[in-house]
């Protein structure tokens, strides 16, 4: 069977500009999903117009796909509520944009059963703590 999987920002870098991570984007055993926030984040951090033609053809391609995530209500409130709980526990900086960013990535994948590959593992076992989804490192 094939895994739902959904690459963090990280893994995407990797990839673009080192070539890593082939063992995860290779084969046939996986179904690959974008969420927003990790678009926006690559959309942030592009330089020069090669950057940017590659990810308008990135993310167009998974619009023709069916495989941009788009929260459901029930996810947009989960987000929130995930955010709160973290924060009162100490576990998110309220000021830190990829703090919000990383719980949205993690209950995206979790709305749709996907697992999320990253190299912040421990930023996402902190999410887990607040709600259980699917992750695991690239290494």
């Amino acid at each position: 069977m094939q895994e739902k999987v959904v690459f963090d920002t990280n893994i995407y870098i990797g990839i673009f500009n080192h070539g890593l991570y082939q063992h995860e984007i290779s084969g046939l055993n996986k179904v690959m999903y974008m969420v927003h926030p990790v678009l926006h984040e690559l959309w942030i951090g592009a330089k020069g117009n090669a950057e940017i033609k590659h990810l308008i053809r990135l993310g167009s391609t998974f619009v023709k796909l069916g495989r941009l995530v788009q929260p459901e209500s029930s996810t947009q409130i989960l987000i929130g509520r995930v955010c709160h709980k973290l924060r009162f526990s100490g576990k998110l900086d309220p000021k830190n944009p990829r703090d919000y960013n990383d719980v949205c990535i993690a209950l995206l994948a979790r709305q749709i059963g996907a697992t999320v590959i990253t190299r912040n593992v421990e930023d996402f076992k902190r999410i887990n703590e607040a709600i259980d989804f699917n992750f695991r490192d690239a290494s």
